[in-house]
């Protein structure tokens, strides 16, 4: 009974904790399907048809499981934490993730169960949702600014309500820049740690020379990193100096080191003040463009990567934000058709 209990949670099929645990503690004390029917009523669900849709929950997300591994899940679970592992942890301490299910996530993903089901977790995630859920906020802080209908003769009238605006503008569009940023940061470091993890980057198997620079210069300049990868994946065909990676570090990072290692000095890179002025020109126009380049960034490497049944979630969910991104920037003017290229273009 406690496998039904844990494949109740991992169904999403709990409205809180709390009913986890009593159910938990119910079908500890049942001894046997007889009386489990019997009292079926007490875990909240039909037997027989819990029974049905759990088995086909195993079956298409799990390689080998049967009653007895849920029943350790669900002692495993932590009330109100539930439970956390790296695919690999989960599948050596429980049981076999099914392999379309571990294609579709990044080899260092993380299996989260709790009261919202089985989901997986990995960074790229939560960076792209960070770059949509900032769009979102601009498309709305941009239509209320048009909203106002300012002019010329109206606008100096109207400064008490345009100014929240503005400011919201930019801060929406320094928060998207640094999401892009960390997106192409996270999809990196998850290339190089899948490399030395595996020994592939999905279709390609990877040479000494990439495995010995994953170990020892993974955390090496941006630029560096993005050139290995490309002239790997491209089979030699491409660096980091054809774009979109050359404009991804040549327009992006200025505006990316503005906001996170902003300073009046200069460096050996900028003139004194240069990075002041970078800071003041991020809004929508710069935001989309650092968010474009750095979608098609990453779909380009996946292009090369990955094939069509092989590819994971990642590369999937960029496409579907890029597109959203790519036709509201021309129908507003944000950016002009050609101005960026993409993975189609490649």
């Amino acid at each position: 009974m406690k496998a039904l209990v844990a494949s109740r949670l991992l169904l999403g099929d709990f409205d809180d904790w709390k009913t986890f645990e009593q159910e938990r503690e119910t079908a500890g004390k049942i001894l046997n399907r007889r009386a489990a029917r019997s009292v079926s009523s007490q875990i909240g669900r039909n037997y027989r048809e819990l029974s049905a849709e759990m088995r086909q929950f195993i079956d298409k997300n799990f390689a080998r499981c049967n009653y007895d591994d849920l029943a350790r899940l669900c002692d495993a679970v932590r009330p109100g934490i539930g439970l956390y592992l790296r695919l690999d942890d989960f599948e050596a301490s429980l049981f076999a993730l099914a392999e379309p299910v571990k294609r579709r996530f990044p080899f260092y993903a993380h299996v989260s169960i709790s009261i919202y089901g089985l989901q997986f977790e990995f960074p790229e995630h939560h960076f792209i949702n960070d770059m949509d859920a900032a769009f979102e906020d601009l498309k709305e802080t941009r239509q209320r600014i048009d909203a106002l209908g300012l002019t010329d003769a109206n606008v100096k009238r109207q400064r008490d309500a345009i100014v929240p605006l503005i400011s919201r503008e930019k801060f929406i569009s320094r928060s998207m820049v640094s999401a892009s940023f960390s997106l192409v940061e996270a999809f990196l470091s998850g290339l190089f740690f899948t490399a030395l993890s595996t020994n592939f980057l999905g279709i390609l198997h990877c040479d000494d020379g990439l495995l010995s620079y994953a170990k020892s210069k993974e955390s090496a300049a941006l630029k560096d990193r993005i050139n290995r990868i490309v002239k790997f994946a491209s089979s030699g065909k491409m660096d980091g100096g054809t774009d979109p990676f050359r404009s991804f570090i040549e327009i992006g990072k200025r505006y990316r080191d503005a906001i996170h290692h902003t300073t009046p000095f200069g460096r050996k890179d900028i003139e004194a003040g240069e990075r002041l002025l970078a800071l003041y020109e991020v809004k929508s126009d710069v935001a989309i463009q650092c968010a474009l380049l750095s979608l098609n960034t990453v779909l380009v490497i996946s292009g090369w990567i990955y094939d069509q049944e092989d590819r994971n979630i990642v590369p999937d969910d960029c496409n579907t934000l890029r597109n959203k991104i790519m036709e509201y920037s021309l129908q507003h003017g944000l950016i002009k058709t050609g101005q960026l290229r993409g993975p189609d273009s490649q």
